[in-house]
């Protein structure tokens, strides 16, 4: 099955019909997990499902997958590569799904050599989204070479929080690829952000599990006076947000925003 389609249309699915898919439709899923290649031949995954999570992203579905390995080096790489695979395929197939990053199985099942856990299912509404939809870097910020259709590709895949961070320089028939690695303060923010995200939540009731599942991350966009400006949530996350009165802003002042979360200071300050 060609799977190119699907990229620009799949997306994160987090709301899911609760009703199991059939043995059957199990069955075409495991007979796909089984047809898909692997970067790294010699090291191989093993596939269980199971029916309860638990961690920081939680997502209630009919389904989770469990990719385990046995403590190789390449399984990381090689679970994100199917997996992926398989949310394409999910797409073609009129389902959808979501990798549970920081999540571990909760039942007697769980394995130490377990490595990740994809939700999944017949989603709520569509599985699919516009190309419009896709909130991206401008492709000219990722790499040099914004008209080969490879890397077009390259720029809707996803990533963690949406912060592409790789940049992908083209010469004649190469392609290297370039990682960002998160330093500090921005790397720091996360976890400052996350634990007053917690404090702040801990009155009302819900969990950051609940509260990521139920709503996206926004893209930013900052502006050469420093403002970054906020993308519109979607009607769930909205909906979401103003049950916990939690008004998102529609731009943010990034100097007055490290002074708060981070105590940091400009240096005209």
């Amino acid at each position: 099955m060609d799977l190119y389609h699907s990229i620009g249309r799949r997306k994160s699915c987090r709301a899911y019909i609760q009703e199991p898919l059939t043995p059957n439709q199990l069955d075409e899923l495991k007979k796909a997990l089984d047809s898909f290649e692997p970067l790294y031949p010699n090291a191989p995954l093993e596939y269980r499902f199971t029916s309860e999570t638990k961690g920081m992203f939680q997502v209630k579905a009919p389904h989770y997958l469990v990719f385990s390995g046995k403590g190789e080096e390449g399984e990381q790489e090689n679970a994100g590569f199917i997996g992926q695979k398989l949310m394409l395929w999910l797409d073609a197939h009129e389902r959808g799904g979501v990798w549970l990053g920081a999540s571990k199985d909760a039942t007697e099942q769980r394995k130490r050599a377990d490595i990740i856990i994809l939700a999944f299912g017949t989603v709520e509404g569509s599985p699919h989204r516009e190309i419009s939809e896709f909130r991206r870097k401008p492709i000219a910020e990722i790499t040099n070479a914004v008209e080969d259709e490879c890397i077009k590709a390259v720029h809707l895949a996803p990533s963690g929080m949406n912060i592409q961070p790789w940049y992908l320089e083209k010469r004649e028939d190469t392609v290297k690829l370039y990682r960002q690695i998160l330093k500090p303060p921005m790397s720091l923010a996360y976890t400052i952000a996350l634990l007053q995200l917690r404090k702040l939540l801990s009155k009302s009731g819900i969990s950051t599990c609940r509260l990521f599942g139920r709503t996206q991350s926004l893209m930013c966009t900052k502006k050469r006076d420093g403002t970054v400006i906020v993308e519109v949530a979607n009607k769930q996350a909205r909906e979401f947000y103003q049950t916990l009165k939690v008004k998102v802003p529609s731009s943010v002042d990034l100097a007055e925003f490290k002074q708060r979360t981070l105590g940091l200071k400009s240096k005209g300050d």
